[in-house]
């Protein structure tokens, strides 16, 4: 089968990651393309598979963008693929021009249960795909309301490869590298620097859980639009680290050298972080939202907390640090429950079951 895949290919996060994971899984039996648009972020980052053909249309914005979309369909149609299987709002637009004039197949994959712009014409393309695949039930529920069809929706859940999510470097070498102090207690949060994410929350929460307590730190891995303001909410708070970007090794060592993980954003999907630190066994807190329900119910796998509310995001990261048992209990639930549901194994061959 021939498949090509279409995304906004412009950086690099959980939904780029996935995509291409998924791209990787379906290139060892079956021929795919990938066409990235806006940029190249996403395919510098991501471990490629030799055997896939991707081609990268960048632009900026605006009317100079169009050339480029015009290309990029030129360059799909002229591949005549069995199946179109797209994601982001910009990659179902590009999909659905390349795929209909053929009556080719179409499949989008839908990440988030919201729409970012242009809602109106989002349903438009949309209601022109054969099929949507909804990353947690909160995007099913999403698009049900949108009025999509229920036999156009299948539920695939979020995935990650956790055989990868193996630390190289022991948990006291790992504080060493990033200078964490050995007794200290890291509270971690991995993500995006976007609205969405809701970090702000975070720190004011931990700004008071901090006062008088040396011997908390907050680590914020990431980068995005809203890192300066992140920053400036920190207000230099000497016990409140911003690492940038990470990745690989250092990665999975340093999600697993954190003594709990924090999720405050204001709407997802279904984070892959929050998976990763599930596996990993982390005690957990997080907002009670979308996606977020279907990994984590409240006192099972983590604690549940309404969005952008800092007092009750302090009150159980709180409740975390006085209480150990609940810590180990909750991070036992977390790690058994997401090496039963959400391996990368069981819902990428969903997918392509689907696909064929």
């Amino acid at each position: 089968m021939k498949i090509l895949m279409v995304m906004n290919a412009k950086g690099v996060g959980g939904a780029e990651l996935q995509f291409l994971e998924l791209a990787n899984y379906l290139a060892q039996r079956h021929e795919v393309h990938v066409i990235g648009l806006h940029g190249t972020g996403a395919f510098e980052k991501a471990g490629l598979d030799a055997r896939l053909r991707p081609a990268a249309f960048p632009y900026k914005s605006g009317k100079r963008s169009l050339p480029q979309l015009v290309r990029a369909v030129r360059k799909g149609v002229s591949l005549r693929a069995d199946v179109v299987l797209s994601t982001s709002f910009i990659g179902n637009l590009v999909a659905l021009a390349i795929a209909a004039p053929f009556g080719t197949r179409r499949i989008s994959l839908q990440t988030v249960s919201k729409a970012m712009a242009y809602p109106a014409l989002d349903r438009w393309v949309l209601n022109r795909f054969d099929g949507l695949v909804a990353g947690c039930k909160d995007i099913e529920t999403y698009l049900l309301r949108r009025g999509h069809r229920q036999d156009r929706i299948t539920v695939v859940s979020n995935w990650v490869d956790f055989s990868a999510r193996k630390p190289s470097l022991s948990a006291a070498e790992t504080r060493a590298k990033f200078g964490l102090g050995a007794e200290t207690t890291l509270i971690g949060c991995i993500g995006r620097m976007h609205v969405q994410k809701g970090q702000e929350f975070l720190i004011r929460a931990f700004r008071k859980l901090a006062q008088g307590r040396g011997d908390l730190r907050l680590v914020l891995v990431g980068d995005g639009p809203t890192l300066e303001e992140m920053r400036k909410e920190a207000a230099g708070h000497p016990q409140i680290l911003f690492t940038g970007t990470i990745q690989g090794e250092d990665y999975n060592n340093l999600l697993a050298a954190f003594d709990i993980y924090a999720q405050p954003s204001r709407f997802e999907g279904l984070p892959r972080t929050l998976l990763d630190a599930m596996f990993m066994g982390k005690p957990i807190v997080a907002t009670a939202v979308n996606g977020n329900l279907d990994a984590v119910t409240d006192m099972a796998e983590g604690l549940l907390v309404p969005a952008e509310d800092a007092e009750a995001l302090a009150a159980a990261l709180e409740q975390l640090l006085q209480d150990r048992e609940l810590r180990a209990r909750l991070s036992r639930q977390a790690h058994e429950s997401a090496e039963a549901s959400f391996s990368a194994q069981q819902q990428l061959q969903k997918i392509e079951m689907l696909l064929q």
